[in-house]
């Protein structure tokens, strides 16, 4: 009876986690209703903790499945972070980004475009925003986004990096890769005309990437996450 319990709660868990996927995907690239990426991320938020306990229902009745699922559950949440993230940065509506292209503008206004969405001088952008926020041009909210929100963008990779690629687990390795990614990104706002390569962005995503990197792979953090993430709980009171 516990058994069947467990199964249907785990099943029911993976169900709703699935349906939410689904809402959460038709947010993310709809065009008609511009959700907050605040109300995004908390779905997002949902659907991992569904998940989670569904993996530990399922384990309750056969530890055997314990690992391919705990794999599927990352693949799926770092999947949805990735789709997050590629969205929040080049396509999404709610911070006005059309995603065009260059070839489809004229080449006046791809220069004035250049001109003014291309910085390559460390810490001037964080600059005029901590001015502009210090002096009451600049709201909260746009501060937020742009400072600490550029500090969070990549901090997700800490987590799921070295536990998807076992072959990232070297900090060089790690910076390397989170490096290439984020220059990627910018390029690509800059291609597609739905932001602006500048790096302060860098500075900002790699930053907080390496910080939470150094946080949470240290050794003994490294070891207790692990094993909450493999419900091992029995082994952290060891």
């Amino acid at each position: 009876m516990i058994k069947k319990i467990n199964l249907f709660i785990g099943y029911f868990c993976y169900i709703m986690a699935f349906l939410l996927t689904c809402y959460y995907l038709v947010l993310e690239f709809s065009i008609i209703d511009i959700t907050s990426p605040l109300v995004r991320l908390r779905i997002i938020g949902i659907v991992i903790l569904l998940m989670y306990f569904g993996c530990f229902f399922f384990i309750k009745n056969n530890n055997l499945v314990r690992d391919k699922l705990v794999k599927f559950n990352m693949i799926v949440w770092f999947s949805l972070y990735i789709i997050m993230l590629l969205n929040l940065t080049l396509f999404d509506k709610y911070f006005g980004r059309s995603g065009g292209m260059l070839y489809m503008t004229d080449t006046l206004s791809v220069r004035n475009y250049f001109e003014t969405s291309f910085n390559i001088v460390p810490f001037e952008t964080i600059d005029n925003y901590i001015i502009a926020f210090k002096n009451d041009n600049l709201l909260v909210s746009d501060f937020l986004y742009n400072i600490v929100g550029n500090l969070l963008a990549f901090m997700p990779f800490a987590f799921f990096l070295p536990r998807l690629f076992k072959r990232i687990n070297k900090f060089n390795k790690f910076f390397i890769i989170v490096s290439c990614c984020i220059l990627l990104v910018e390029f690509l706002q800059l291609l597609t005309m739905s932001g602006s390569f500048d790096v302060d962005d860098y500075i900002l995503n790699i930053l907080g990437a390496s910080l939470l990197y150094g946080i949470i792979n240290n050794s003994l953090i490294k070891k207790y996450i692990d094993k909450i993430i493999y419900f091992q709980y029995k082994k952290m009171l060891v």
